[in-house]
């Protein structure tokens, strides 16, 4: 089943694609369909992330 999620990630100064999904490894989210940025302020970034769930 595909599933869309709002994931909340901690900001950092130095933001990056890498950064962004490793985050999304930690919550087990290891080959996303697709992610987006869609927020940040100063104490998280919001991902909108596409993924296959079992």
């Amino acid at each position: 089943m595909i599933t869309s999620d709002l994931i909340y990630i901690d900001n950092i100064d130095d933001i990056s694609t890498e950064y962004i999904e490793n985050e999304l490894q930690k919550r087990e989210i290891f080959s996303p369909i697709r992610w987006s940025l869609v927020n940040a302020n100063d104490e998280n970034l919001t991902v909108s992330v596409a993924y296959e769930k079992n």
